[in-house]
């Protein structure tokens, strides 16, 4: 009589333990793949909106400043700054025609219609006043 010999399923664990982990290894891959882009995406829109934040800022005191210039002698307003942009310190100055702010080692600057522009931008409150032929900032 014949008997029947049973073959082993040996090789078929082994096959589909195999396929499990390269299948699991090409998830990993690709979950890798799409977090990677995700940050690179997140720092992007970072850098992009201090940008705009700056730029915005930027914008507002050369307004300011121009505004005051034009009205002429014995026009004046406030103007408060931010103590933090973009949630850190940054530096503002009025140097000659330009208005020029440092973030994080990254400088923008703004042109002013006129020169002729004294005093020092602080953080917080700042006025700004025409005595006639400058623009004091006090």
């Amino acid at each position: 009589m014949w008997t029947m010999i049973s073959t082993s399923s040996r090789p078929l664990k082994a096959q589909g333990a195999f396929e499990f982990i390269f299948i699991f290894g090409l998830f990993l891959v690709a979950v890798s793949f799409a977090a990677f882009v995700s940050m690179a995406k997140t720092a992007e829109i970072n850098a992009y909106e201090r940008q705009l934040e700056v730029e915005d800022l930027l914008i507002t005191v050369t307004e300011k400043i121009n505004t005051v210039w034009i009205e002429g002698r014995g026009f004046s307003t406030n103007l408060t700054l931010p103590e933090k942009l973009t949630g850190t310190v940054y530096e503002i100055n009025v140097t000659s025609n330009f208005v020029i702010l440092k973030v994080r080692d990254e400088w923008y600057t703004r042109a002013l219609i006129t020169k002729n522009v004294s005093g020092t931008l602080q953080i917080g409150n700042n006025n700004l006043r025409h005595n006639g032929s400058v623009v004091v900032i006090s």
